[in-house]
């Protein structure tokens, strides 16, 4: 059954990248914003106190929800605009590096970096450094992609780092309706200012952000939860590496989008460095 579970969440998460492509007609912020205004709409439909709950809330917290909210907007919005300039491959192996940037975020907050640790950073440098020299080789705008990515790391681990300095008796799901929502107004705002359109676009694009909201966001982050409660943690951690080859064999087989070598063979440094330092850590 925890196997099941731990399945389900994977190949749900996924569906991410995947769906992005299939939305790819739609600007980048369309997508962001769309995918995470409908998911922020069913977790208050879900959590309909999450308004009180927020008001209620000690200054300090109310202002550590607003920036989770930014750094999950700006994760989803840099990273699913990484998938315009870069191959799919690539951008969901640099986007799975967010345990390391939070290793590095710790550092500020006292915790403490073993050997373990850098040792993964450091094989994990070696595998963004050869993806990033060939997306150099076969041309520069697929380093912005590759930049964004990383980026979008950053900014997801920030997200985490800072979720944990709520306080735990926050109800998981109104605080996953707070920063959405927080998310979707910032995305909504950028979308503006970027001129992206919300109305008026294909049926086939407003699937794929309904599904992308439906399936990746709720289901797969609902089951990902659900099994760190019924399964070890760095089993859980193991599993989701394999959301990058999930996703890029997805887009490989539905829209033959083969991996760049250099990519999969990055990708593949990068993932094993995360494995070596981050699972099972503690």
């Amino acid at each position: 059954m925890r196997g099941l579970l731990l399945l389900g969440a994977i190949a749900s998460v996924a569906t991410s990248a995947p769906l992005i492509r299939w939305a790819a007609p739609a600007p980048a912020m369309t997508v962001a914003a769309g995918r995470v205004c409908l998911a922020a709409l069913v977790l208050f439909a879900l959590a309909p106190g999450a308004p009180r709950q927020w008001v209620r809330l000690p200054p300090r917290e109310r202002g550590l929800v607003v920036v989770a909210g930014v750094l999950l907007g700006t994760h989803f919005g840099v990273w699913i605009t990484s998938m315009y300039f870069t191959s799919t491959a690539a951008s969901v192996a640099l986007v799975a590096m967010n345990p390391i940037f939070a290793a590095l975020f710790g550092l500020g907050l006292g915790d403490r970096v073993g050997g373990r640790e850098w040792a993964g950073i450091g094989i994990a440098a070696v595998g963004c450094a050869l993806l990033a020299g060939g997306d150099w080789d076969e041309g520069g705008a697929a380093l912005i992609g590759d930049a964004l990515a990383l980026r979008g790391a950053a900014t997801a681990a920030a997200y985490l780092v800072v979720g944990r300095r709520l306080r735990a008796g926050l109800p998981l799901t109104s605080y996953l309706a707070m920063v959405n929502g927080v998310a979707g107004v910032g995305l909504l705002v950028a979308a503006a200012i970027a001129s992206a359109p919300v109305f008026g676009l294909d049926g086939d694009v407003y699937a794929a952000i309904a599904i992308s909201a439906l399936v990746p966001s709720l289901i797969g982050h609902t089951l990902l939860n659900a099994a760190v409660r019924r399964t070890p943690t760095h089993l859980v951690a193991l599993a989701i590496l394999g959301e990058p080859v999930g996703a890029s064999l997805l887009t490989w087989g539905f829209f033959a989008e083969r991996p760049p070598a250099h990519a999969a063979i990055g990708g593949g440094i990068i993932l094993g460095g995360i494995a070596i330092g981050f699972v099972g850590r503690r």
